[in-house]
């Protein structure tokens, strides 16, 4: 990670958070005085991800930002989250207590069994790839001549064409085990939750909610019949593992499509474009003067919570990029990898400097937007150090940082270990065993807390016991 990249959320400044205190109690559920103005962004990043933004939104609901929440925009693994909670819960009036229950189902789901591989089919639907390569070998080795070479052709095409299939298994599975084939427009609206996927085609992002689908060339459109397991695909298509999802565009109806707009979706994964899922809330003033929103519209927002589950790529030996016929594979594959964490990386240099100009009164015609960064990678003791000699014993955000490493107590070694454990989580969709996911949830919600404090002027609450995210993940 760069040097820039590691100091990106290391923000400072004035708060300008919406509460006078930071240790107001949780669930609280007065009017906000500035209505729905916060943004969550949830990250790519498999199961890891799905866990890391659920406890993160858990601290937000706890702390009584719930009527605050404007839209949780997601990638990948963080849809899962967002699709779940978003049919689940209307995180504007949902009580703590409501929203752990909701959520249930979905930890354990993630911790017990995974998803994609938690239905029977996937591992058939694999089987059925490996028996026909293996049928064609049998059959082969009688034949004499010429046959051998139509028997593959065959062969070959019949096992492409149900490669292609994958990514329809995934969202069967998707929508098997969490969503039930509920649709797009069945999502609670009190909050916007935004399903982001890239189209390959226009290089651009493509936002699915429960009230409207939103792309540049399109403009806006409406969810029409689609439902919230294939947008959570579309979301987590991640390239070479899934195969590109097609879907016309009609059926959305679109208001002010420019000329040169397709007429088919050709979906991947929305951390091709942008992993952090941040665009949405950065641009949304923007996007509400384009064409024609929903009405009412989309909330504008001044804060942003970015909640980022992929940590920075470590030095990585590759030598098999030097192997005849696969070394052109791996190094595409490492290609891939260069290129999501730097434009990750470059994000929240970018993402830093809005959130210290808008501490400062600066900002473009987007509006002011101040925020917070929560990196798995990081430790809760990681960024309140650094605001207690720079801003001085009577600086409200020293005041702040000195409050939250009180809380926190002697526990600096077990939040370094668990951030370590916690990053080093396979980017995967098959289960996590408790005890890691439980630190998971734990290590979002209290890392969110900690930096939201500091930099916001969010309520501190008491750190929780592990025990309390253990019983969301385990079977009873």
């Amino acid at each position: 990670m760069s040097e820039d990249a590691h100091d990106a959320d290391t923000n400072s400044g004035p708060s300008s958070g919406t509460d006078s205190g930071t240790d107001s109690g949780a669930g609280r559920t007065d009017a906000p005085p500035h209505g729905q103005h916060i943004a969550v962004a949830l990250s790519g990043g498999g199961h890891r991800a799905t866990l890391f933004g659920l406890g993160a939104l858990i601290y937000l609901v706890d702390a009584g930002k719930g009527p605050e929440l404007a839209s949780v925009a997601s990638i990948s693994g963080g849809s899962l989250a967002n699709g779940y909670v978003g049919l689940h819960t209307d995180l504007t009036t949902v009580t703590p207590d409501q929203l752990r229950s909701a959520v249930t189902p979905l930890a354990r789901a993630v911790s017990t069994g995974g998803t994609v591989w938690a239905r029977w089919f996937t591992s058939a639907y694999l089987a059925v790839l490996v028996a026909l390569l293996a049928a064609a070998s049998v059959l082969c080795v009688p034949l004499d001549g010429a046959w051998p070479f139509p028997v593959w052709a065959v062969t070959l095409v019949l096992v492409g064409w149900l490669a292609r299939r994958r990514s329809w298994v995934a969202a069967k599975a998707f929508d098997d085990v969490l969503f039930h084939r509920a649709r797009l427009d069945q999502m609670h609206t009190g909050v916007d939750h935004v399903i982001t996927s890239c189209d390959l085609q226009t290089c651009e992002q493509v936002y699915f909610s429960s009230r409207f689908v939103h792309s540049y060339r399109l403009g806006w459109g409406v969810p029409a019949e689609a439902r919230v397991g294939w947008a959570a695909q579309a979301s987590a298509c991640l390239p070479g593992a899934f195969a590109p999802v097609s879907r016309s565009v009609a059926s959305h109806r679109f208001t002010s499509p420019r000329p040169e707009a397709p007429s088919r979706f050709l979906l991947v994964d929305g951390g091709v474009y942008d992993n952090m899922g941040t665009e949405w809330a950065i641009r949304i003033a923007d996007r509400v003067r384009e064409g024609s929103p929903p009405s009412p519209p989309p909330h504008i927002c001044d804060e942003l919570i970015v909640v980022n589950a992929s940590a920075a790529q470590e030095v990585t030996s590759r030598g098999s990029v030097r192997w005849p016929i696969v070394g052109e594979i791996t190094a595409l594959l490492a290609d891939k990898d260069v290129l999501y964490d730097q434009t990750t990386a470059v994000r929240r240099r970018l993402l830093d400097a809005r959130f210290r100009a808008a501490r400062r009164g600066e900002h473009d015609r987007s509006g002011p937007l101040d925020g917070a960064l929560v990196q798995i990678d990081r430790s809760p003791f990681d960024l309140p150090p650094k605001f207690i000699p720079a801003y001085g014993p009577d600086d409200e955000l020293a005041t702040r940082a000195r409050r939250v490493l009180a809380a926190l107590g002697d526990t600096r070694d077990a939040w370094a270990a668990d951030a370590e454990a916690n990053r080093r989580v396979k980017t995967k969709l098959s289960k996590i065993p408790a005890d890691r996911a439980a630190r998971l949830l734990r290590h979002a919600y209290v890392l969110t807390m900690v930096n939201a404090v500091v930099l916001l002027d969010y309520p501190l609450l008491p750190i929780p016991e592990l025990a309390s995210f253990h019983a969301l993940v385990q079977q009873p």
